[in-house]
């Protein structure tokens, strides 16, 4: 901190806090930094908590006035921040989205250090964020979930790497909600975006392998997936995957699942990560009734309270611009207890009940669920409560499948863990609303977001066997604030202390921005550095040190193969995934050194060879895409794969980190070739600085009915049956400049095989057809255009499906190393001038993996083909443009004139 600044914020600190103390009024004014009403319950107004036992008189308006000082101080930073911003030449947005790391909102650090921390800034980065790919990985640190403490890990292990480490991120979701700013998300004041950490861009920046998937157990030093996914080994396993719906008054015995016939319209809120679709379709269900919706919601806790009131701001707002009452949604909010928000002091309470009543929300006081039946919650009292939407805030219970882990469990399912967050199992750790504390703490996202530090440096300590491990004492009051869906009413809570006031909301904006921020767009920018692996390495072991010796002379004999051992284990776990065909005589099931496979008579045989290395971190997800880019060519000529060889290249790393990758790989492989019952008989492995994969495919078809691509007809329409944009993707995601929704959903479209689609072509007519991949749509379609007779086409500018992002990536500059080299085919462009001046004209020349079938189809049914082929799963299958004839024009050649052939090359018109 500079001079200036430690002046400003000493003085700011010092005056705010002796004029809170010593005045102790309702009304405080500080120009130009402040304008606070304290209510009265930081006075002596002592009557307001007679309820409080000993915290009534002195004792409480001490711990009242320490409340307002905290919160002072961090007023007195949030000032200070936008000064400092100011000192720079920022404006004030960029002051207010700046990039601090976490504010503290504790009780546990005095005053200068709070202070500051607030001008501490971004942690200097001190490694590579890339990490090192000549380093061999030595041990396997896997995350389960996206919470908010192993955002910090991740974040973390980007600016400091752990060479001979691999970190593995398996979550459900890429974009993971930040508990904070949810429910003014539900009241329109954030953006989705805003209010969610995007866990796929934060997983590059930190070198991350992320895995979208949901874990279901662990076993045998393995996380089991759902789904066909094969387990994920682990060195060193630590869970933050939040709650799950505790949707019944009597705990884990009574619970009622989302879903059931008689309780379709109860939302839970827990888990958090999935409730933004949830109520997407509550407020679509609310819009579209016609009359009152009885709007419910279960739980009186600050959870339950601030959802009230954000809904009832979001469907005023909503229901206003729609030209109708908003008191066509009633919401009644219902509790067990006597008041609201039992846990905080009875001023908070009462602030609050104020507040909701302003609001007309009814509270239901001693209203205990014990049932539901049909649209009807029954309660202790007898009483029945009906409902149209039921939003379930109540505490949730841990997930059921940790039940069967073998970890020590508290009585609701939550994962007991030592004050260094380790649980029964000393490589496995717990963090967040999962684990259960010995010292209990509410179900809050400050105590995972505080844990985040204290977890990274535990995790890191295990990993190079070091056995003094940090405690986690979390602290025992924090600040909260309760938004009510507008920006000039807010309610702060601490301790004894009740505060409302316009700058209460500013402050938590400022606070959670912040934070959102050091995991957005402040990540800092890295540069690749080598650290020594020492430590890690003396940890893993003699074979970690063998391994490392002898990495740097690592031989290229023997096709530098994969060894035996590792490979016979491999093989042998992929057994059950590889089909079978009656044309293999001599195969995988008999390995020889070439593969025989039987001659089919009357059938032409069909060869192809696809190689590429990786360019995500998930080995399973690589392996289908690779596969499917293979089988492709096979596929746009309708040809049946029968066979496949394998040329896999896994990164040097010890043997069980290798056949961990190798299996993943191959798992997904498998998965794609079984699709389009192909048979894997053969192949090599080998050890190289990058994880690749390639095929070599071999088929089948008959001559007469292949697809090529010189057979292009006038009057037929192109149909292009996947959308375009992996290159540019995937290139801003190697810069951390893609957001993780745009990567999942390239991913999701890659991982699609093309053989139904090249059958619904064939169903429908098709003349000619090939598949979009490196030369891009534009080098494909020329292609075509030059292999037909006398044809051109039209290409129809708004109709060609772009992925997601693609078009964002574009305007930002970024393209994928092969695009200069397409461009070179823009002469084949007739209107290129024209053809500019369209935002999505750089797209045309975008190199795609596993990209979609380009056809051409009759135009009498290519209704009926493009219908088909979204049902059959190709939603964004489009009709892209025309075929249109044009005069053969006599091309000569040579001294003596004479006419040697036919021109048949069109051009390829950009319609706007």
């Amino acid at each position: 901190m500079d001079r200036p600044e430690r002046q400003v914020a000493v003085a700011a600190a010092v005056v705010v806090g002796v004029g809170a103390v010593t005045l102790g009024v309702p009304e405080i004014i500080l120009e130009p930094w402040w304008r606070i009403r304290a209510l009265g319950h930081c006075g002596f107004l002592w009557a307001n908590h007679a309820g409080n036992g000993i915290y009534g008189g002195p004792i409480n308006w001490v711990l009242c006035q320490k409340a307002l000082v905290e919160i002072l101080v961090l007023e007195a930073g949030h000032h200070l921040d936008v000064l400092r911003a100011r000192w720079y030449q920022l404006d004030r947005k960029a002051a207010e989205k700046g990039g601090l790391g976490h504010v503290d909102t504790g009780s546990r650090k005095g005053l200068w250090v709070t202070l500051k921390s607030l001008f501490s800034g971004s942690q200097g980065a001190t490694g590579g964020g890339m990490g090192s790919a000549t380093t061999p990985i030595m041990k396997d640190l896997v995350l389960i979930g996206g919470g908010h403490s192993h955002a910090f890990v991740l974040k973390n292990f980007g600016m400091k790497p752990m060479p001979g480490v691999k970190v593995t991120l398996i979550s459900r979701d890429v974009m993971s909600p930040y508990s904070g700013m949810l429910p003014g998300m539900i009241a329109g004041m954030y953006t989705k975006e805003e209010a969610h950490l995007d866990l796929m861009r934060l997983a590059r920046f930190g070198n991350v392998r992320m895995i979208h998937a949901e874990a279901c157990g662990i076993e045998d030093g393995h996380v089991i997936l759902k789904g066909d996914r094969p387990p994920v080994r682990f060195d060193v396993l630590s869970i933050n995957i939040g709650c799950t719906p505790q949707m019944g008054a009597h705990g884990a015995t009574d619970r009622v699942a989302p879903g059931d016939t008689d309780v379709a319209a109860i939302t839970p809120v827990k888990p958090i990560d999935g409730f933004n679709a949830r109520w997407d379709m509550i407020v679509d269900r609310v819009l579209a009734t016609e009359g009152v919706t009885r709007l419910v919601l279960v739980g009186g806790g600050a959870g339950g309270v601030e959802l009230a009131l954000n809904m009832r701001e979001r469907f005023t707002r909503d229901l206003t611009e729609a030209g109708r009452d908003p008191s066509e949604v009633s919401i009644d909010l219902l509790t067990r207890g006597d008041r609201v928000m039992a846990s905080h002091a009875t001023a908070v309470s009462e602030t609050l009940a104020t507040i909701l009543a302003e609001r007309n929300i009814t509270v239901r006081f001693g209203h205990e669920v014990v049932s539901v039946v049909s649209n009807e919650l029954i309660c202790s009292n007898d009483e029945a409560v009906p409902f149209d939407e039921c939003v379930w805030c109540t505490q949730a219970g841990a997930q059921q499948w940790l039940r069967d882990t073998g970890l020590d469990l508290d009585k609701d399912g939550f994962i007991h863990v030592d004050p260094h967050l380790q649980t029964s199992i000393k490589n496995v750790f717990a963090c967040g609303d999962v684990a259960a504390l010995s010292s209990p703490r509410p179900k809050a996202g400050v105590f995972a977001v505080k844990a985040g530090p204290p977890l990274t440096g535990n995790l890191r300590r295990v990993l190079t066997g070091d056995t003094a491990l940090e405690r986690y004492d979390p602290q025992t009051t924090f600040l909260g604030v309760i938004g009510t869906g507008r920006a000039d009413v807010a309610v702060a809570s601490k301790s004894r202390l009740a505060l409302q006031a316009r700058w209460v909301w500013d402050l938590r904006d400022w606070i959670d921005r912040k934070w959102m921020a050091g995991y957005t767009h402040d990540l800092p920018e890295m540069a690749t550095a080598e650290l020594a692996p020492s430590s890690v390495a003396v940890a893993a072991g003699p074979e970690a040190l063998a391994a490392l010796a002898h990495a740097s002379m690592r031989c290229g004999g023997c096709g530098a193969k994969v060894g035996a051992t590792v490979l016979s284990n491999v093989m042998r776990r992929l057994k059950s995934r590889i089909v079978t065909r009656p044309e293999v005589l001599v195969g995988l099931d008999s390995p020889d050194d070439c593969a025989v496979v039987a001659p089919e008579p009357l059938l032409a045989s069909v060869h192809t060879v696809d190689f590429f290395r990786s360019f995500i971190e998930d080995p399973y997800t690589f392996g289908i895409i690779a596969a499917n880019h293979a089988l492709s060519d096979c596929h746009a000529m309708c040809a049946e794969a029968r066979t496949a060889l394998a040329i896999a290249v896994v990164p040097y790393a010890l043997e069980a980190q290798v056949e961990s990758v190798l299996f993943q790989m191959m798992a997904g492989a498998c998965s794609a070739l079984a699709e389009s019952n192909c048979a894997l008989v053969g192949g090599h492995t080998c050890e190289g600085t990058e994880l690749a994969l390639g095929f070599c495919i071999n088929g089948v078809v008959e001559q007469e009915r292949a697809l090529c691509k010189g057979g292009l007809r006038a009057g037929e329409s192109l149909v292009l049956t996947k959308p375009i944009g992996t290159g540019t993707l995937f290139a801003a995601e190697m810069r951390v400049k893609a957001k993780g929704i745009w990567v999942a959903n390239a991913l999701q479209v890659m991982s699609k095989s093309n053989r139904e689609g090249a059958l619904c072509l064939r169903r429908h007519g098709a003349s000619a057809c090939t598949d979009v991949t490196g030369f891009g749509l534009v080098g494909h379609l020329q292609e075509m255009v030059m292999a037909s007779s006398a044809v051109e086409v039209d290409l129809n500018m708004d109709t060609i499906p772009e992925l997601p992002g693609a078009r964002e990536c574009t305007q930002m500059g970024i393209f994928s190393s092969l695009q200069p080299a397409n461009l070179r085919l823009k002469r084949a462009i007739a209107n290129e001038a024209e053809a500019l001046t369209h935002p999505g004209y750089p797209l045309l020349f975008d190199p795609q993996t596993a990209g979609g079938l380009l056809a051409s189809v009759p135009a009498d049914s290519v209704v009926e083909c493009i219908a088909e082929l979204r049902k059959n799963g190709y939603p964004h299958a489009s009709v892209i443009g025309t075929v249109r004839g044009v005069p053969a024009t006599p091309t000569v050649l040579g001294d003596d004139g004479d006419v040697c052939a036919l021109s048949t090359a069109g051009k390829i018109h950009c319609v706007l």
